[in-house]
C-alpha cells in the first residue's frame, strides 16, 4: 500500500536532512535521522515519536550546531535550522492528527 502524501513528504524530509547532516560532519545525528525515516518509510508511526525524541532536554537535536577545523559553518548551520523547522512542522501535524 503506498504511504499518504504527507508521510511520504515528511519521509522525504527527513532523508535531506540525513544528507546534509551526513555532508557537515555530524554522523551520530545523521543516524539518528536515518533510523527515523527508515521507521516512518515502512508506515511505523514510532519513527515521529522518536523524531520529536530528538528535540528535548540538553544536548538535543536542537542544541547542534556544526563546525569543521574550530570554525562555525555559518550557512550550513543556517540550512540545519530551516530543514530542522521544515521536518519538525511536520512530524508535530502529523502528531496532532493522530490524536
Amino acid at each position: 500500500m503506498p504511504l499518504h502524501p504527507d508521510i511520504l513528504r515528511f519521509a522525504s524530509a527527513l532523508r535531506e536532512l540525513e544528507t546534509h547532516l551526513c555532508a557537515n560532519d555530524a554522523p551520530h545525528w545523521a543516524h539518528h535521522i536515518a533510523r527515523c525515516a527508515a521507521s516512518i518509510e515502512q508506515s511505523d508511526y514510532y519513527g515521529v515519536e522518536r523524531f520529536l525524541g530528538l528535540f528535548g532536554g540538553m544536548g538535543s537535536l536542537n542544541d547542534l550546531i556544526l563546525h569543521r577545523n574550530g570554525q562555525m559553518l555559518t550557512t550550513e548551520n543556517d540550512e540545519l535550522r530551516t530543514l530542522l523547522t521544515r521536518s519538525y512542522e511536520m512530524a508535530d501535524a502529523l502528531r496532532r492528527e493522530r490524536l
